[in-house]
């Protein structure tokens, strides 16, 4: 039998933009199962500033090495260009996020997310699939 990823207590609702602008952001929250006996609480942001629409992904990931921290929690930002999309693994204090939407955890760093082996693969593989799964996160940004 083959494990089919899915969202687990999907909850989302709208609040201010954190960005000084009069615009909403969107946040969904989850628990994402992507593998079997694997998941991750996830958050995402669907934004759309001066005319262009971004996704903010957070995941939480527990303990992260070097930090010293049981609850951490690692982003990216995605956005459109003419070529196509762009992902970058971002500062988790430069998301639109609260402290709230992502569970008060600790933001782990660009660097540190770089530094562990094979962090920026899993990152990739767990944003795509669960994008996949969601049609409204994942469609959210047409290229």
């Amino acid at each position: 039998m083959c494990f089919v990823p899915y969202i687990e207590s999907r909850k989302e609702r709208f609040r201010a933009c954190n960005c000084g602008e009069d615009h909403d952001i969107r946040i969904i929250r989850g628990i994402y199962h992507y593998a079997e006996d694997k998941h991750t609480i996830f958050c995402v942001g669907l934004l759309e500033h001066k005319g262009e629409r971004h996704i903010w992904v957070s995941f939480i990931t527990g303990e992260w090495p070097d930090t010293n921290e049981q609850d951490c929690y690692i982003t990216s930002h995605i956005w459109s260009t003419s070529e196509g999309r762009i992902m970058k693994i971002e500062n988790s204090e430069s998301s639109p996020f609260e402290s709230s939407d992502v569970f008060d955890c600790y933001p782990v760093t660009r660097d540190q997310i770089l530094a562990v082996d094979g962090a920026k693969g899993w990152f990739i593989d767990t944003y795509l699939s669960l994008f996949k799964c969601d049609d409204e996160i994942g469609g959210y940004i047409q290229n």
